[in-house]
């Protein structure tokens, strides 16, 4: 052991000097040895080595100490709340016992705690702080307590005890006592707990997630099912003043605190208010009983007499209504900074994903500078207060856009002239091959193409066709490749809402070439009625299409033709219903019954042009205008019109 301690390896006959532990005053645990002296020394050191025990003991005690000072630390930032990081070192070095400080200014900080935890903990501390808890301070503890993140267990358990004081029906609790409701873990019955387990002691907890004290009182579930009385509804204290109820009609009697003699809870007893109901058969007997039964236990049993009783119970409200008002009055406040800043930050956000997304429109317009269809391209709608910022029109500029504009920051200048390449290679596509001139159709002899190319001269624009989400995609452009561009305008039209039954209406229905300007009302110039009347045809037989489905081109030619071939029966059953002797006087019938907002007999008969195809029952008998017409059931229609009439608005119908 010399050998080790000594700076030559010559070995020293005297005897080894004790080896003494280093003064460990400063560290917080200096009563137990360290590790080092409780760790084996290894065997052998090589003579080399300047090898000093002592100052590697000090040396090992400083590491641990800092360490520990900074293992504390830690664990103490993690459970400090973020809002009192400001105020960790307002006042190091200061060291002022809290009961030295003038009362006042120890109930102010009272009523400055939001947790009844908190409260609890430090005014049962010492008997001067418990001789300054006020009931103002305990109301206000539970009412802001977790006010932030809107965990209202214990202002609602203050509500509960409240709501019995404002019926003034069990004895006012004090500070303390409405502090230890607050805070009450187990039943505070005691021995007498119905939920007490004899093998610990210890009487029932209470539910953590109930946020009531029935009858005023701490007690458990155990005590509240088999230790209340349970009245009938009819019972006449059910609406009294001075009664205590719980759940409607479960009646306690009043507790008594065994160490200090006071009488908490309900003000009288169930036996009291059942000899009332057995006595007095008039209500007003019946109250006037209750009123004095109520003031003879205040004055014999209670803290306050019954003046001071009311004026206490009033100051408890209006301490706690002051206080929920304050505390909604902070709840608002917080939330308006809060969108205040929100709104700030999102603009800001807003400003910056703005600012990058027009560089990114700008390359996109300069690798489009020279694209036929340029404007078509870069249509879009910016958004200035939409974190969104550009919404393209076209589909499938859009869609190859989405990840670019979805994180803009992101996107480098190569990504960008890859998108915008294949975009242009696209739409130079639809330039060279005339897409938009529609001149492939123009003089087609098919009914359903030339319906096509009306409805794509009159009724769309080029825009509106790429809006559609087959305009542009693979299968789109491989039919522009294969040069059949008709059978590509049939797919982007196939995903537009509504395209289809107008070109079958336009295909179906031609314009009269000399209509009878002396006869605009004749049937055969009805153009736009029995266009409406196509489309109605149209929709009853095409098939469902959800989600992502579309119709290929075998079902549009075979719902094409079995349509034509309806719509043709249901044009002539139309004509002849409306050329028909009843359907005329169907015009001039009960002239004194008025139709209802403003709908006329015309209107009611105009339905047949866009009958409805649901089917409703009315009587047993199956009701629908669309089976009505098919069959040429003219009557059951007129029947139909004649209900249109009277009331237009339980049929869905309106003015054509």
């Amino acid at each position: 052991m010399s050998a080790l301690c000594s700076r030559s390896p010559v070995v020293s006959s005297s005897p080894p000097p004790p080896i003494t532990s280093p003064d460990t005053s400063s560290s917080p645990s200096n009563t137990r040895p360290t590790r080092c002296l409780r760790k084996r020394l290894p065997a052998k050191l090589a003579d080399d080595i300047d090898f000093d025990l002592e100052t590697l003991l000090k040396e090992h005690e400083l590491s641990g100490v800092e360490y520990r000072a900074k293992r504390d630390a830690k664990k103490r930032k993690t459970v400090k709340d973020p809002e009192d990081e400001k105020y960790a070192d307002a006042f190091k070095g200061y060291d002022i016992p809290l009961e030295s400080l003038p009362a006042l200014c120890i109930e102010k900080i009272f009523s400055m705690l939001d947790s009844p935890q908190d409260l609890y903990n430090l005014a049962f501390s010492s008997k001067f702080l418990m001789s300054l808890v006020t009931p103002e301070a305990v109301i206000r503890s539970a009412v802001f307590n977790n006010l932030r993140k809107r965990d209202k267990g214990n202002r609602k358990i203050l509500s509960n005890i409240m709501l019995y004081i404002s019926n003034r029906s069990i004895h006012i609790p004090s500070a303390h006592r409405m502090l230890r409701l607050l805070n009450a873990k187990s039943c505070e019955r005691g021995d007498r707990c119905w939920g007490k387990n004899l093998n610990t002691g210890k009487p029932m907890a209470l539910n953590r997630n109930s946020s009531s004290r029935p009858f005023g009182l701490a007690i458990c579930e155990k005590c509240v099912k088999f230790g209340t009385t349970k009245v009938p509804y009819s019972h006449f204290s059910r609406f009294q003043q001075g009664v205590a109820f719980h759940q409607w009609n479960l009646l306690m009697d009043p507790q008594r605190d065994l160490k200090t003699g006071d009488i908490h809870g309900p003000l009288i007893e169930v036996l009291e208010l059942q000899q009332i109901e057995n006595t007095y058969a008039n209500n007003d007997d019946k109250k006037s009983a209750l009123e004095g039964i109520v003031a003879k236990a205040l004055t014999n049993e209670g803290r306050y007499c019954p003046i001071h009783y009311e004026e206490k119970a009033a100051a408890y409200h209006e301490m706690y209504e002051n206080a929920e008002k304050e505390a909604d009055e902070v709840v608002v406040a917080a939330l308006e900074r809060d969108t205040i800043e929100y709104i700030k930050r999102r603009e800001e956000r807003i400003a910056r994903r703005m600012i990058r997304i027009r560089c990114i429109y700008a390359l996109l317009e300069e690798v489009l500078a020279d694209c036929p269809l340029k404007d078509l391209a870069l249509n879009c709608t910016w958004l200035e207060s939409d974190e969104r910022c550009v919404k393209f029109t076209c589909h499938i500029v859009e869609q190859s856009m989405s990840n670019i504009i979805s994180a803009p920051a992101s996107a480098t200048d190569r990504t960008i002239i890859n998108v915008a390449t294949n975009m242009k290679q696209i739409f130079n596509t639809l330039s060279e091959k005339n897409f938009f001139s529609f001149s492939y159709i123009e003089n087609s002899n098919n009914r359903f193409r030339r319906g096509i190319f009306e409805y794509c001269r009159n009724e769309t624009t080029p825009l509106e066709i790429m809006q559609s989400s087959m305009a542009g995609d693979v299968q789109f452009m491989q039919a522009l490749n294969e040069n059949k561009p008709a059978r590509a305008l049939v797919m982007a039209l196939n995903r537009q809402r509504g395209a289809l039954p107008r070109i079958f209406a336009l295909s179906v229905v031609r314009n009269n070439p000399e209509p009878d300007p002396a006869d605009a009302d004749a049937v055969e110039n009805r153009i736009d009625d029995f266009r409406k009347l196509a489309e109605v045809v149209w929709n009853k037989n095409a098939p469902h299409q959800y989600g992502s489905e579309i119709m290929s081109f075998n079902t549009i030619k075979d719902t094409f033709n079995s349509s034509a071939e309806e719509f043709r029966i249901m044009k002539k059953n139309v004509k002849d219903y409306l050329r028909d002797d009843q359907t005329r006087l169907f015009l001039h019938r009960d002239v004194s019954v008025a139709g209802r907002e403003n709908f006329s007999r015309q209107d009611a008969l105009n339905q047949v042009f866009q009958p409805k195809t649901m089917t409703a029952w009315m009587g047993g008998v199956r009701n629908s205008a669309y089976d009505h017409i098919l069959s040429r059931s003219f009557e059951s229609l007129r029947n139909l019109h004649e209900q249109y009439f009277r009331r237009p608005s339980q049929y869905n119908v309106s003015r054509i």
